[in-house]
């Protein structure tokens, strides 16, 4: 089964939103936080060519691959595990693929922060561990819901929690 970056952000954010997500229940496109995100997306860092896209894997909000470092820009105000491994599965897959990709810099406009990701045998085997645990999540039964602080900016609270 062929997943996305999205798809292992979710898995890290949150196990059944990832499960929700595969089995075609997309409640992002009306969430506000979603929508400013993509406003977010759209209005930093407009020198750079935006929205590349890598196959079914995701969109690269942009990328200097002349340098082999790709680039990810989150609404988000703290880094987290899920932005880390969607960026991750980006290199995966770029090398995979023969493009040389060798570090993603995640940018976090509201705090004027930058993580940076590098690509490596860690790096490698996290992301394997990944395919494969969300390959356990999506073909199993529903997980359940579990609170969490950030459920409340979730479009998928009211299913979870009403």
């Amino acid at each position: 089964m062929e997943y996305t970056g999205t798809d292992l952000n979710y898995l890290h954010v949150c196990p059944r939103k990832l499960w929700l997500f595969r089995h075609g229940i997309r409640l992002e496109q009306g969430n506000e936080l979603v929508q400013l995100g993509v406003l977010l997306g759209e209005e930093s860092f407009s020198r750079q060519e935006k929205e590349i896209a890598i196959g079914e894997a995701g969109v690269l909000d942009w990328a200097d691959f002349k340098d082999g470092v790709i680039h990810e820009t989150k609404h988000g105000k703290a880094p987290g595990d899920g932005d880390e491994a969607q960026v991750r599965y980006y290199l995966y897959y770029l090398n995979a693929h023969g493009i040389r990709a060798d570090q993603a810099v995640i940018h976090y406009p509201k705090k004027r922060e930058t993580v940076t990701v590098e690509w490596n045998e860690e790096a490698s085997r996290l992301t394997e561990a990944d395919l494969k645990t969300c390959e356990a999540v999506v073909s199993g039964p529903i997980p359940a819901a579990e609170r969490r602080p950030y459920c409340k900016h979730c479009a998928y609270e009211e299913m979870c929690f009403v």
